[in-house]
Order: structure tokens, then C-alpha cells, then sequence
């Protein structure tokens, strides 16, 4: 299920505007500022009441929160105050200020609990998303945002850029937080869905057999190695970019140390040159070749380790086809679910 918490009316276009700004953003906004909670806001209680009744409604469902600039608002204080911590999925909240100083003890532990399954993104430009220089909800990610925007149209992610493959444009130090959470987030799902196979394994024959606990036991680690999988690969391909970027730049330093050489020694021929940067210690050998084939082993040693990854995930579905072909009876369940 998806909650999607809008932000603020236009002041003076819209019936609302004077509930959101004079009630909520203002209000929330001088707490922010003066760090003194005086109590949550009239839409910040409302958001909170909708997102349990909907959760309560939907006993079954796991929930994600979408929310912008005021809506990023209440869904930090939702999922900081729900009743059904356990059931939300994810949080992608954008453009809204930092409320975890507002909150009480016991929703910051919340909150802290939630943190990888929140992804908070600020482009720092804007000056809505206030508060950031204290802690706060979810992972905070900076985003790399486009110069000379206007205040409006930077607001509504108008200064949100992406590459050719569609991928928010942010530090790429981020990245491994952001994966390492949504890989966690992947796990969790295939974890969460076994637990409603292993209830109707149960539910169609009283327990289950030995056979049905290989079953779920192999599928639960196939989760979580699929999702470690995940990981490593993308880890792989950023470090092969980045390898490729560590040789370029030492393949041009032989180059400028060379055109340094032939400026300070003008007089002498390309041979003499060489011979007297290794006179100095400065070898092609040393500076290009031995360093580039350092790095090419530690890349090849990476490589390898995400090749015994796809070896344990293919040898785990393996056995899990080898119990299906030898129990029927499981196929069969397994099949008319």
C-alpha cells in the first residue's frame, strides 16, 4: 500500500492555503528555528491518525510514504508516531524541513529504528528544508542540484538532475547507503513473502514437514543472497569506472612527468631524459606499469568474490529444485501458490 502526503497549498490560490501555511508550516517552521516544541501541529496529529487507520484497515499490507515539503513533514512525524512500525516498507520524502528535534524521546527511537528505510532527499538550494544541521529522520541525501532555478520552480525538484539512465544525480559517497538500504528493504520483502508462504504450507497440512522447512530455510537464504548479490554487483560496476579513472590518471602522469622532463631538459635527448628519471627513482615501471597492474589484481580479486556469489546463489536454487523434484507433494504446493 502507498500513502502520499501532499504538500502546501499556493497561499492565495487555493480554499486551504491559510491551514497549511498559518496552522502547519509556519507554526513547525518557528520550532524548527527556536528548537522549542510547543506540540505537534493540527495536520501533523491528522497524518498520523490516517496512516494507522489505513494500516489497521489493511492488517496484511506493508506500507510505503511518499511526501513533499509539507508532506515530507508529515510523514516523518507518521511513521515516527505509528502504531505498526513493523509494517512500513519505505519513506521517500523531498524537499521538506527536518522535524526530528520536535519530536518526543520515544518517536526519535522510532525514527532511529526506521532510518534505513527512510530516504530523505534535500536539495540544499532550496530554502524550505530547514533543520538539517542537527540530525535527522531517514538517510539524508543532498542532491546535486542545477544553479539559477528560481525559488518555485527549485522547490517543485526543478533543480533535480539525472543521467542517461534516469538516476538522481547525488554524492557518490551517498550511494553505498542508498543501496545498502534498499537492498536491505529487497531482503526483507522475500523474507516477509516466505513467512505468508510458510502460514499457507501450515494452513494445508496442519505443520510443516521436513521437507517444507529445507524449502522455506533455502529460500530465506536465497534472499538474502540475492539481495547481497545485488550489492556487490553494483559495487563492482562503480569500482570499475572508478578503476578505469585511477589509470587514466596514472597513465597521464607518466605523461606530464615526461613533458616536465623535456622542458627542464632541453638540451638533452628523449633517451637522456629517461635515463635520468630513473637516475631519480621515476621508472615507467614504477609510476605506470607496476601500479596499474596492482590495481588490475585487486580489481580481478573483487571480480572474484562477486563470481562465488553467483556460484552460492545458483547452487542454493539448484537445491531447492533438487527438494522440489524429490517431493511432489511440496511442488505442488508450492505451484498453487
Amino acid at each position: 500500500m502507498t500513502v502520499i502526503y501532499r504538500g502546501s497549498s499556493e497561499p492565495f490560490k487555493e480554499d486551504d492555503w491559510l491551514l497549511d501555511w498559518l496552522d502547519n508550516d509556519i507554526p513547525i517552521g518557528q520550532q524548527i528555528l527556536t528548537n522549542e516544541f510547543t506540540g505537534p501541529t493540527p495536520q501533523l496529529k491528522s497524518s498520523a491518525r490516517t496512516l494507522d487507520e489505513q494500516m489497521w484497515l489493511y492488517a496484511n499490507a506493508y506500507f510505503d510514504i511518499y511526501g513533499h515539503s509539507l508532506g515530507s513533514m508529515n510523514g516523518q512525524y507518521a511513521l515516527a508516531s505509528s502504531k505498526y512500525p513493523e509494517r512500513i516498507r519505505g519513506a521517500y520524502l523531498y524537499q521538506g524541513p527536518n522535524i526530528y528535534s520536535l519530536l518526543t524521546k520515544e518517536q526519535k527511537l522510532q525514527a532511529d529504528k526506521l532510518r534505513d528505510q527512510v530516504f530523505n532527499y534535500v536539495d540544499f538550494k532550496d530554502m524550505i528544508p530547514i533543520g538539517y544541521d542537527l540530525k535527522g529522520i531517514g538517510i539524508i541525501i543532498p542532491v546535486n542540484s542545477k544553479e539559477d532555478i528560481g525559488f518555485v520552480d527549485r522547490h517543485m525538484w526543478g533543480g533535480y538532475q539525472y543521467d542517461s539512465n534516469g538516476n538522481l544525480n547525488v554524492p557518490e559517497g551517498k550511494m553505498i547507503a542508498i543501496r545498502t538500504a534498499q537492498t536491505k528493504i529487497f531482503i526483507k520483502d522475500q523474507l516477509n513473502t516466505l513467512g505468508k508462504l510458510a502460514a499457507k504450507l501450515k494452513a494445508s497440512g496442519g505443520g510443516l514437514s521436513s521437507s517444507e522447512e529445507i524449502f522455506l530455510d533455502s529460500q530465506c537464504v536465497l534472499a538474502i543472497a540475492n539481495g547481497v548479490y545485488q550489492l556487490v554487483q553494483q559495487a563492482i560496476q562503480d569500482l570499475s569506472k572508478e578503476y578505469d579513472t585511477q589509470i587514466t590518471e596514472i597513465e597521464e602522469l607518466w605523461e606530464d612527468t615526461l613533458d616536465i622532463a623535456r622542458n627542464v631538459g632541453a638540451h638533452l635527448n628523449e633517451s637522456e631524459r629517461i635515463d635520468a628519471l630513473s637516475a631519480g627513482g621515476c621508472t615507467k615501471q614504477t609510476l605506470v606499469t607496476q601500479p596499474i597492474k596492482d590495481l588490475k589484481d585487486k580489481f580481478s580479486e573483487i571480480k572474484s568474490i562477486g563470481a562465488d556469489y553467483v556460484s552460492l546463489v545458483d547452487q542454493i536454487k539448484a537445491g531447492v529444485q533438487e527438494q522440489l523434484a524429490a517431493d511432489q507433494d511440496l511442488a505442488r504446493q508450492v505451484g498453487n501458490l
